[in-house]
């Protein structure tokens, strides 16, 4: 059996959601929406590689 790989990378991108959520709230804040769309959609995408990357580890043993 493999040797369980570093989680470091799940930290990496649970702090790129959270300053995603946080630039969305200032862009909101200052009412610049095209930025705070931008912002939304770069969240979905972390959450998505977050997922993808967590169901990999999963498969493989690594978790």
């Amino acid at each position: 059996m493999d040797k369980p790989k570093s989680k470091a990378v799940f930290l990496l991108l649970a702090f790129l959601a959270v300053l995603m959520m946080v630039a969305f709230s200032v862009f909101a804040a200052e009412a610049m929406w095209l930025l705070a769309a931008l912002t939304v959609l770069i969240f979905i995408g972390i959450f998505g590689a977050g997922f993808t990357l967590k169901k990999k580890y999963r498969e493989n043993g690594w978790l």
